[in-house]
C-alpha cells in the first residue's frame, strides 16, 4: 500500500488529509514542521511527501531543497 507522509504545522489540515487519504487507501504519516518532516522522509522513505510551503522554521521549500541536496 502506497505511504504518504504529510508535512504541516495546521492540525486541521493534516486531519482532514489523513481521513480523506485513508479512505482511499493510502497510509499516512504525519510530521508538525519541516525538521520532523525530514526525519520521517529519510526514515520512512515515502513514496509521496505532501508539503505545506509556509512553515516556521524549515519551510516546505527548504525541506524539498535538502530531500533533494541527500538524493
Amino acid at each position: 500500500m502506497p505511504r504518504i507522509l504529510i508535512v504541516d504545522d495546521e492540525p486541521e489540515m493534516v486531519r482532514g488529509l489523513e481521513d480523506n487519504l485513508r479512505y482511499e487507501g493510502y497510509q499516512t504519516v504525519a510530521a508538525p514542521d519541516g525538521r520532523r518532516g525530514l526525519a520521517l522522509a529519510l526514515s520512512e522513505a515515502p513514496d509521496l511527501i505532501l508539503l505545506d510551503v509556509m512553515m516556521p522554521g524549515m519551510s516546505g521549500w527548504d525541506l524539498c531543497r535538502e530531500l533533494r541536496r541527500r538524493g
